[in-house]
């Protein structure tokens, strides 16, 4: 964790299912992001506990939506905040993510940064992709980080565009604009 709960270490659930995004990983996204994440309205999509959306408040993110349908990931992110002292700056939504961004493009909300880490199994990505574009939910100068797995293609159609990818072992991080 960096920026201001620097030394903070998050709850998780145990087993096999959870798949914690890695420090490589944060450190990836948030050195590529640099200042932008600084004062950003945020939504965090298939947050699990909330390590990204919690690294992006860590470092001066002003608002963050955190969205998953799972009610324990859900449990173990509210102590997450209150942890790190972030309750304030945030919503928790336990909601489908797809309905959620349709209901949120027709009311015209908009976001700096979309975070998005789905259960790679699903192979969401292009899903994602389509929705996050096709709902026009990130300001102008906004980004969709995106983690996948890295055969998970992005089937195209959509009117994003590919700034940066890169590969971690199984995880691959996409960043649009």
């Amino acid at each position: 964790m960096g920026g201001s709960a620097r030394g903070k270490r998050l709850r998780g659930p145990s087993g096999f299912k959870f798949r914690p995004t890695t420090g490589r990983v944060k450190e990836f996204i948030f050195s590529y992001l640099g200042e932008e994440v600084e004062g950003a309205r945020v939504l965090d999509l298939f947050c699990g506990t909330g390590s990204l959306g919690i690294e992006a408040l860590s470092r001066g993110a002003k608002e963050i939506i955190f969205v998953d349908k799972s009610l324990q990931s859900l449990k173990i992110l509210e102590k997450n905040l209150e942890d790190c002292g972030f309750t304030d700056r945030t919503r928790i939504l336990r909601k489908d993510v797809f309905r959620l961004l349709r209901r949120m493009g027709k009311e015209g909300e908009k976001f700096n940064l979309i975070l998005a880490d789905p259960p790679f199994k699903d192979s969401l990505r292009g899903q994602i992709v389509r929705a996050v574009d096709e709902n026009n939910l990130i300001k102008h100068e906004g980004f969709l980080i995106l983690e996948h797995e890295f055969h998970d293609p992005d089937p195209g159609g959509h009117g994003m565009c590919l700034l940066k990818q890169r590969r971690f072992g199984h995880c691959t991080v996409s960043i649009y604009h």
